[in-house]
């Protein structure tokens, strides 16, 4: 990799992890009204830097340059508009021991999503809101993850901003512990996309977005730090996130391609973070009450166990499965479900499974169309074994995906 490439590398890694703080740091600081503003301020600090560092090298500290310039072009840009914003000429960006504000979580990004998690928004555009202004998630991804076009999403997105505007006070600048409380599950759920379009992308030549995802845990430990009472769905959720980081180094070789769960080296797997995902379980099977992470996570500890891929218990894995769809109905779990049943020799009632799922929604699902390579397989029917990798080729996959698919149609056999 060469300079000019290192340089653009390590600023897109800097610029998107350093957004969510200073666009959530500067609405805790200007308080709701003033999103648009924000954001407008954390473009000026980023367009700045893509057109310094190139030529004048990365700074010692990027993440202080970074800041620095965010904050003054904080200012100019309330100074210029002090009347307008109804906001005193003199405001100042920054504070004590260079923070923004003192937020009621200690943590700006998460005071943002409490934020973003006001009541009287609809779920969906509390999601939009939060994935757009604190994550930082592009309008195409968030779309992907939503399953909205650009167009409903711009439309719903708007509307959110237009309800945050009309909250003020310090309740809506600095939610109680109560709020946490009440918009917690939304919190988690948040977290929970944000990780899962990190852990894999759905387009884009990134293989992983490790920021996100390591973000996301970030995220979880602050909420557990803060959270008077912790609860069992939240340390289910931090266990499933454990669980599936630690595998990150297993998940591409040295050329950079994709390991499916079948062919990485498990010896390469964080086992202290494992562990730690295992002690978050106990402490989620301390309520009856139980959630979908309480549910993946225990699939992901069936994984986490089996030394090999042969060792793997698919039979407890399709029962966590079967009792997961229980509680959420998604195709993506059916999917999943299906190669469990796949994988002991279930043929039958995995076919039923996938034919059960939409025709419209499955035929966009890359994994639907893998699990039915991989049946066709197990049955060996080669031909439509092809034919499904060929229709998962024309979904929207991120460039690791796609050549991943590639690979494995080049290993089908064909006919003489």
């Amino acid at each position: 990799m060469d300079d000019a490439a290192r340089i653009h590398k390590l600023l897109d890694e800097t610029v998107r992890r350093e957004r969510g703080w200073l666009i959530s740091s500067l609405v805790a600081r200007l308080g709701p009204a003033q999103v648009d503003l924000a954001q407008d301020v954390a473009q000026d600090a980023i367009v700045k830097a893509l057109s310094t560092w190139p030529y004048k090298g990365i700074p010692d500290n990027p993440r202080a340059w970074l800041r620095r310039v965010a904050g003054n072009a904080a200012i100019d840009r309330i100074r210029r508009s002090a009347r307008e914003l109804g906001i005193e000429d003199n405001w100042q960006f920054t504070a004590p021991d260079d923070d923004i504000i003192t937020p009621s979580l200690s943590d700006p990004e998460l005071d943002l999503m409490v934020l973003c998690c006001a009541p009287d928004l609809t779920p969906d555009d509390q999601l939009i809101l939060a994935l757009k202004t604190v994550c930082g998630f592009t309008a195409v991804e968030t779309g992907a993850l939503l399953f909205l076009s650009e167009d409903a999403l711009s439309q719903r997105l708007a509307r959110a901003k237009r309800k945050l505007r009309a909250q003020s006070g310090d309740l809506a600048r600095y939610p109680t512990r109560f709020a946490l409380k009440e918009r917690l599950p939304q919190i988690l759920r948040i977290i929970y996309l944000m990780f899962s379009w990190g852990y894999l992308p759905r387009r884009g030549k990134e293989p992983v977005r490790e920021d996100l995802c390591r973000e996301a845990i970030r995220l979880s430990e602050g909420l557990m730090a803060h959270s008077i009472d912790t609860t069992p769905g939240h340390h289910a959720l931090h266990a499933l996130l454990l669980f599936q980081t630690a595998r990150l180094p297993a998940r591409f070789d040295q050329d950079g391609q994709l390991l499916t769960l079948e062919y990485q080296d498990r010896t390469c797997w964080n086992r202290d973070m494992i562990s730690e995902a295992f002690e978050q379980l106990e402490a989620a099977q301390s309520s009856p009450a139980l959630t979908r992470y309480h549910f993946e996570a225990g699939i992901a500890s069936m994984h986490a166990r089996a030394s090999t891929w042969r060792a793997t218990d698919w039979t407890s894995i399709s029962r966590l499965y079967e009792l997961l769809e229980r509680h959420v109905q998604s195709p993506a779990i059916s999917v999943n479900h299906a190669v469990s049943l796949i994988m002991q020799a279930r043929l039958d009632e995995a076919q039923a499974r996938l034919a059960a799922i939409d025709p419209k929604v499955a035929g966009s699902m890359t994994g639907w169309h893998l699990a039915n390579s991989r049946l066709a397989t197990a049955r060996g029917d080669q031909d439509l074994a092809r034919t499904a990798l060929e229709a998962a080729q024309r979904c929207m996959n991120s460039v690791a995906v796609a050549d991943h698919i590639h690979r494995q149609y080049k290993q089908i056999e064909r006919p003489a």
